[in-house]
């Protein structure tokens, strides 16, 4: 089954109506006659519109909203303008930019380009734009105030809807499901490439918009994620952290521990802790309680069975970025320690480390959540036929 299919066309077009309308809410509220965004996410939820999802391209593209719905997307793979119709029929003119380069290297032609659909423009709300390109705008436009609405947008999309909660229990269940076929697969010999391949592959096949990362650590320290062809021996520790964007761009972000063979005694008690420290994150995530609980909870948790803390946050915001609001960490790496609320969507991701000898071993376990009223609820559930 392809998971494409659960997004629906009645689906689609409530989920761009609902969207656009929050859009246009804030724009209100802030005193916004324009939006003019870069952001391939921010873009997706305004307007509905796919662009590429490539970690060098966030400024391949760029897109202009006003008040009153009218919208132009500028593209780097199309030579003449035209236009494409939303799933509800909102019509967006599309027209050329640069292609393949990042738009501050060619930002005389940028401007002169996205500044066609500012006209009458007096608040101009802006994300993610380098600074010479709204230096440009501004001196092509000295009497119109361009303003940042980045935290907003990201604000804006913190609370899922009832059909966001279903596309990103839909990539949840895809992601888990390649998981555990790679787990089922793994085997002595193979390296961590082959591993995730394995995965990768599985997601690809199943319908996948797009695959997101793909890391593998074998013996290497925290941070050091990334595949390096390591070969996995019987009775080695491993774990991989693994993500896509499923339907409607909704994405998903797990990890998995696994062992080839049987574990090592001191590794398989620091896993069984990791675990215990996991549930209590789960506890936690409740509404009311704040982000910085569920940190200090998990290591806590953590430091009582004398295991390494995560060095890092232990959970995030998940939607149509693998990560967004709201962020779990601690209270002084936060602008706000901020409580959660129901129909937020999170990833824990609590980690730990154990020596075995001179080889240093991560492990770490990752999934997908939404908040209800009475705690959290597992959308990282495999269910797809592996």
């Amino acid at each position: 089954m392809n998971i494409g299919a659960i997004l629906t066309p009645d689906r689609e077009q409530r989920l761009e109506k609902d969207r656009l309308e929050a859009v246009q809410r804030m724009m209100k509220e802030q005193k916004i006659d324009h939006l003019l965004l870069t952001g391939f996410d921010h873009i997706r939820y305004a307007l509905n519109y796919r662009t590429q999802v490539v970690g060098e391209g966030y400024d391949w593209f760029a897109a202009v909203l006003d008040g009153q719905g009218t919208a132009t997307v500028f593209l780097p793979w199309i030579d003449e303008p035209g236009i494409e119709f939303t799933a509800s029929g909102t019509e967006i003119a599309l027209k050329p930019l640069t292609s393949w380069a990042p738009a501050a290297t060619h930002p005389h032609f940028w401007i002169e380009t996205v500044s066609q659909s500012l006209t009458g423009a007096r608040r101009v709300g802006v994300d993610l734009l380098d600074l010479a390109l709204v230096e440009g705008l501004r001196a092509k436009f000295p009497s119109v105030d361009f303003v940042s609405v980045t935290e907003a947008l990201y604000e804006l999309r913190k609370i899922k809807s009832h059909d966001e909660v279903l596309l990103l229990e839909a990539s949840s269940q895809l992601n888990a499901s390649a998981a555990r076929h790679a787990l089922a697969n793994a085997k002595a010999g193979m390296t961590d490439f082959d591993l995730l391949s394995l995965a990768m592959q599985f997601m690809q096949c199943k319908g996948a918009e797009h695959l997101s990362h793909s890391l593998c650590n074998h013996e290497r320290a925290s941070g050091s994620w990334f595949a390096a062809g390591s070969t996995l021996q019987e009775g080695d520790a491993f774990f991989f952290d693994i993500g896509c964007y499923g339907p409607g761009g909704y994405a998903s972000d797990i990890a998995r521990s696994g062992f080839i063979g049987e574990p090592r005694p001191e590794v398989a008690a620091a896993w069984k802790g990791l675990l215990t420290a996991y549930e209590v994150a789960q506890e936690l995530a409740r509404p009311g309680r704040t982000a910085s609980e569920i940190q200090q909870g998990v290591n806590d948790c953590l430091k009582k069975l004398n295991l390494p803390i995560t060095p890092y946050g232990v959970g995030h915001g998940v939607g149509l970025r693998i990560c967004e609001l709201p962020t779990i960490h601690r209270a002084d790496r936060m602008d706000e320690d901020v409580r959660l609320v129901e129909g937020e969507v999170i990833a824990l991701e609590p980690e730990t480390t154990v020596w075995v000898g001179s080889k240093r071993i991560v492990l770490k376990i990752e999934d997908n959540f939404v908040i209800e009223s009475d705690g959290c609820r597992l959308l990282s559930q495999p269910t797809l036929m592996v």
